[in-house]
């Protein structure tokens, strides 16, 4: 409002005039206003109102222009004085260029006298025409600079000054500076006195070592109160930074291994990375792992992870040979078992031996019933059943132990052994004879044995022994 207001009434001023009886003055501004350290133009213009030409001559008092005066505004006027012939009833234009200095105080208007003089009548003269000259704050009335560097590393430390500086001889109570960036921020309340003055800022930060890379800008800008009064902006890049951070951690256990791989990416931009590691094929069946491998080859796996700026990533391998081991000590002990229980148990088995003729069939058969008590404990009220069938004639002769019991039956006939008891690791052996009432060509099953008896719990088992098959191939034909 203020330099409005100096404006309309330099314009005004601007239009004034001197009048003498015969010489009329008046003076035009070319440019509106001026700041301090700059130039304006000035156009004196004069009338002749005399009804005959004359040679005018204007000076400029140079009083305003000496340095050790405080109310000395203007450095240099060119030229200082000027002549020229005015016809009679017209105007002449005198131009003159006037430097206003650094130091005054801007936002006022200042006067520069001139002295004009007719030469033909030296009585006819005006000693003291006043141009009235506005003098406003410049837009930048305070200047910013900085060194700030043109590149800046994440993660690392900046140190750089910014120098505001007071161009006018006007005092700025006080001066709101601000510094703005994506990066970093301030705020500063200070009193920047007339010029000459200048303060200076040191300043230091440190960009997150995630900041992204590219081209950024700080601003740096000056208010007094509303009115922004100087701007700087600053142009500096960000570089990439590749920084990724590796660990591996393994982890043993019984028969486990779980090994740990971590990613961290402390730099401001993608990271591709590998990890490998050698591994057989039988140590793959027995591991897993929480990322698909990129590449499997004879004796490595290898994997290929991109990682992001502040990004963890972490592998884990598993390797488990507990479920091995303990399927292998299963079945060992399975077998174990088995082999006990084969051993310490009450067995009985069933054989069968063949005697031949002179032409190759089958004459006789001696079957073999074998019963064993693997049991700790004594077993009793054994009773041991086989069955003959009827084709295969009984022979009179037995081992050892002849039947208790002979049934006949249609189609078979019944053996029967009775034993009182057998202790644990005894066993008896049952043979008897039989002999074919026919002629027997190709295989023949004999049925299985039975085995009745009592267990130490006085509970009743039953078991049979395996079946046996007696083949015999067709007689050998004689020769004639």
């Amino acid at each position: 409002m203020k330099k409005t207001f100096l404006i309309l009434v330099s314009l005004l001023l601007a239009m004034s005039f001197a009048v003498a009886e015969d010489i009329e003055v008046r003076h035009e501004l070319v440019t509106e206003e001026v700041y301090p350290g700059e130039s304006i133009s000035v156009n004196l213009i004069v009338k002749n109102n005399q009804g005959i030409d004359d040679n005018i001559l204007v000076k400029v008092d140079q009083t305003a222009l000496y340095p050790l005066l405080k109310f000395s505004a203007f450095k240099e006027v060119m030229p200082l004085s000027a002549r020229k012939t005015i016809e009679a009833g017209k105007e002449g234009v005198f131009s003159f260029v006037v430097y206003v200095r650094d130091g005054i105080e801007p936002d006022r208007n200042y006067d520069l006298v001139f002295k004009i003089k007719s030469e033909r009548d030296p009585k006819m003269e005006i000693d003291d025409y006043r141009a009235r000259i506005p003098v406003a704050s410049p837009e930048e009335l305070i200047k910013i600079s900085t060194d700030l560097p043109d590149y800046i590393s994440p993660g690392r430390e900046v140190l750089f000054d910014v120098k505001f500086r007071n161009q006018a001889n006007l005092l700025v109570d006080p001066a709101d500076l601000y510094i703005d960036s994506d990066l970093f921020s301030k705020y500063y309340s200070e009193i920047l006195y007339p010029t000459p003055y200048e303060i200076t800022k040191s300043l230091r930060f440190t960009p997150e070592p995630t900041a992204k890379p590219g081209n950024y800008q700080m601003v740096i800008t000056a208010f007094k109160g509303k009115t922004l009064r100087g701007r700087l902006v600053k142009n500096f890049e960000v570089t990439a930074n590749p920084d990724i951070e590796s660990k591996v951690y393994t982890r043993s256990g019984f028969l486990t291994r779980e090994i740990t791989v971590t990613k961290y990416n402390k730099g401001n931009v993608n990271v591709d990375d590998i990890y490998e590691m050698p591994m057989t094929w039988f140590e793959r069946l027995m591991t897993n792992y929480n990322m698909v491998p990129s590449k499997i080859t004879g004796g490595k796996i290898e994997w290929r992870m991109t990682v992001a700026p502040a990004e963890t990533k972490t592998l884990t391998i598993k390797t488990n040979y507990r479920v091995l081991f303990f399927a292998i000590i299963g079945l060992l002990t399975l077998t174990v078992v088995i082999v006990y229980y084969i051993r310490h148990v009450v067995s009985i088995k069933k054989a069968v031996f063949k005697m031949r003729d002179e032409k190759g069939a089958v004459a006789e058969i001696k079957v073999l019933i074998h019963v064993m008590n693997r049991t700790s404990k004594p077993i009793t009220n054994i009773k041991v059943v086989d069955i003959l069938p009827n084709m295969l004639l009984l022979s009179k002769e037995f081992g050892t132990l002849k039947p208790n019991k002979f049934q006949k039956g249609e189609k078979s006939s019944r053996l029967i052994w009775d034993i009182d008891e057998l202790e644990p690791g005894e066993e008896r052996v049952i043979s008897y004879r039989a002999k074919p009432g026919l002629h027997v060509i190709g295989s023949l099953t004999l049925p299985a044995a039975l085995l009745r008896y009592t267990n130490k719990d006085k509970r009743i088992i039953d078991m049979q022994s395996n079946k046996v098959t007696l083949f015999s191939p067709p007689p050998k034909k004689t020769e004639e």
